[in-house]
């Protein structure tokens, strides 16, 4: 004969009971994971709440679609949005950058500023979101996310379809000539060409917005639906499926790179002389965006919005989860039945996650690694493509090879340690201030590079001239009445073994078509005075090297990402969860990716050693040349600090954290898990079933019936 042992409670949202049952035979067993003692004969099972209820649309809940009713089809949907978000933002506009920056003649700055718009917008919204989205329906507000998503791709690519074809070398002459350039023929496309970035940032306020669900509630709905021991490993997983959407993204994005930006129009292919290795290619960028719209609209919109508002078994999980909040976290007033549900409470909620300085810590430290990652994913395909003279193409891929992989192992294995340890919140502290030594340690791999191709006037002298570095002055007595321009790079190598921005600039009056020459250059005074096209090729191996050391940057530096995410959730009240990644993303928006791209675009551009001048004084657009080493070097000092205040705040994380148990030794218990509380006792019955109850049910003992 079976006994039964029921506790209930009111919690904020629903009322929660659970069953234990006792019987002598075909029960379960819990084993304690401190003392290792199975406490048999125990059946719990969870009181299924309204929340908790089936999959599908409407009133269209078939059986065979409760299959996926679970966390685990739950994270293949989350994995689809994240692929999708992803690959957009994470890859296919961060691959697209450097070919916008020539499309569009912007500057770092402004690319950086369209990166950090995705964020602007996810700062402006994820408070509101996550406060009150904590209580509505998590996953129809992810696939609204999802519709938003993909309405802010079809704008992002709206620009390719509303400009002229894409002009590299019209309205100059090619070699010198006494012949001024005509204003009057100067292309008016391209003057408004930079009022698109307005365009572009629509799009990427779009994006933010879209995505705000998905890693604030989509992550607490999550962890809400899986047993504690378990979250780790599910987290671990869901960030590991959101590398892979960079992945597509690096890997189409590349690809699309090599397909000239209008190829789809035949007359632009008939007149076409580039090849994608001519600094001037442009390839086509908007394809990806339209193929993310369609996944988002496609693969994640109709999936996620049949999920439940809780799906079955939360309500236990929440129950017999362990506490670790910190003990001055607020819990007795925001675990209060009712709490949350009016704008008169969000004050209250606030200030308690204010004054909790584990949490306050741990997101400082997000903050400063958010500065980091957000800068370095978006330009290092830049950074790849300038120091080791790569396509972008090849750049966006080489990108994608160490930072995705590298991200999907930091974050498994990131998942894995937490687990197999057993780790408290004390230890992930430690562990995420020793990855952020490692990282240092290795990051001085950012000052490998090669030198910048040789062009007279820029990095070395003309024959004839003293060169002022900087700035760069293509001008000389051997070019001075060639009436040349500098808003097309066109660049050549001489027989001398040096380049020229283009024909022009070397001096050259002639061109054989036959032999694809230029001849009689007034700048080249070796050999036969000619120069063919492109630059001057010289041998550079360091490119894998520095791929093989930043990949393991890459790795150690996502193997802090799980786990603080871990302490966030272990800090704060179960009711308080989802609000707490929102303040916790609201800061690292504003202080870290916001920021981030904006200050690495600025000190990018510091670096730039020949600006593109506009035609007839037109003003200054993108920049052509960098200076290598300057590059490297200001991106190692930004990574170097960054990581450094995570360490100052990961440490006072751990110095100012106290558990619930050292906070009133009245009230030990409160942290001991399920089993341990069993054993402790003579009598089962004695134990405290439910994890979840309120504080001032904590002390009822269940009575056997």
């Amino acid at each position: 004969m079976d006994n039964q042992v029921t506790a209930d409670n009111d919690t904020t949202d629903t009322k929660r009971s659970v069953t234990l049952r006792e019987s002598s035979e075909d029960a379960d067993s819990i084993k304690c994971e401190k003392t290792g003692r199975e406490v048999k004969s125990l059946d719990i099972k969870p009181y299924v709440t309204e929340d908790e209820g089936r999959y599908g649309w409407l009133n269209y809940t078939p059986d065979w679609l409760q299959r996926f009713n679970n966390p685990t089809g739950f994270l293949v949907s989350f994995g689809l949005f994240s692929i999708t978000q992803g690959m957009l933002v994470n890859g296919l506009i961060n691959v697209s950058l450097s070919t916008l920056e020539r499309r569009f003649e912007l500057t770092s700055f402004e690319l950086g500023i369209i990166g950090c718009s995705y964020d602007i917008a996810f700062f402006a919204l994820c408070l509101f979101v996550t406060y009150y989205g904590n209580h509505a329906h998590r996953p129809r507000l992810l696939a609204i996310g999802s519709v938003i998503l993909g309405f802010g791709a079809i704008i992002f690519a709206l620009p390719h379809f509303i400009t002229g074809l894409y002009q590299y070398d019209t309205g100059f002459s090619d070699v010198c000539s006494d012949k001024p350039i005509d204003c009057s023929t100067s292309n008016e496309d391209s003057e408004n060409l930079h009022a698109y970035l307005y365009v572009f940032i629509v799009g990427q306020l779009l994006h933010g917005a879209g995505a705000t669900p998905l890693y604030t509630l989509g992550y607490s709905f999550i962890e809400d639906s899986v047993r504690k021991e378990q979250a780790s490993w599910y987290l671990g997983l869901a960030n590991a499926l959101s590398i892979f959407g960079p992945v597509l993204g690096y890997v189409f994005g590349g690809g699309f790179l090599f397909l000239y930006v209008d190829f789809e129009d035949p007359e632009a292919m008939d007149q076409l002389t580039l090849e994608p290795s001519d600094p001037r290619w442009v390839g086509a960028w908007w394809i990806g965006m339209l193929l993310s719209a369609a996944m988002a609209f496609v693969l994640v919109t109709g999936p996620m919005s049949g999920f439940p508002k809780q799906l079955p078994g939360t309500a236990y999980n929440r129950a017999m989860r362990e506490s670790e909040v910190h003990a001055k976290a607020g819990a007795e007033i925001t675990e209060q039945e009712g709490f949350g549900k009016t704008f008169k409470d969000f004050p209250i909620a606030m200030i308690n996650m204010l004054k909790n300085p584990t949490l306050m810590f741990i997101t400082l430290a997000g903050c400063s690694e958010t500065l980091v990652i957000s800068g370095f994913a978006t330009f290092l395909p830049k950074l790849i493509q300038t120091e080791f003279r790569l396509s972008a193409g090849t750049a966006a891929f080489l990108a994608g090879c160490i930072s995705v992989p590298g991200g999907v192992i930091g974050h498994l294995l990131a998942g894995y340690i937490v687990k197999k340890y057993k780790m408290t919140v004390p230890g992930i502290l430690k562990y995420c201030l020793s990855c952020c030594l490692i990282v240092i340690v290795l990051s001085p791999i950012l000052l490998l590079h090669c030198d910048a191709s040789v062009i007279a006037g820029v990095n070395t002298a003309y024959e004839d001239s003293q060169m002022v570095h900087p700035p760069s002055n293509l001008t000389s007595t051997c070019n001075y009445d060639c009436n040349c321009q500098e808003a097309y790079f066109k660049p050549v190598c001489g027989d001398d073994k040096i380049g020229y921005f283009s024909p022009c600039q070397a001096g050259c009056t002639g061109y054989v078509e036959d032999d694809a020459q230029y001849n009689k250059c007034g700048c080249i005074s070796s050999g036969n005075s000619t120069a063919t096209e492109g630059l001057c090729e010289d041998n550079c191996n360091l490119v894998a090297p520095f791929l093989i050391v930043f990949f393991v940057v890459v790795m150690v530096c996502f193997m802090s990402t799980v786990p603080a995410l871990v302490v966030t959730f272990r800090c704060v009240p179960d009711s308080q969860r989802s609000f707490a990644i929102g303040v916790q993303w609201m800061f690292m928006r504003a202080l870290g990716s916001i920021p981030g791209p904006i200050a690495f675009g600025a000190v990018i551009d510091t670096t730039c050693i020949l600006w593109q001048e506009r035609l007839c004084g037109a003003g200054r657009g993108s920049c052509w040349i960098y200076d290598n080493a300057r590059m490297g070097l200001s991106m190692l000092l930004i990574g170097i600090a960054g990581k450094f205040l995570s360490i100052v705040f990961f440490a006072s994380a751990n110095y100012f954290y106290i558990p619930i148990k050292s906070h009133d030794n009245d009230e030990v218990d409160i942290t001991l898990s399920y089993e341990e509380k069993i054993d402790k006792t003579d009598d089962v019955t004695s134990a405290y079933v439910n994890r979840g109850l309120d504080d001032d049910d904590q002390d009822e003992p269940v009575t056997k019936l």
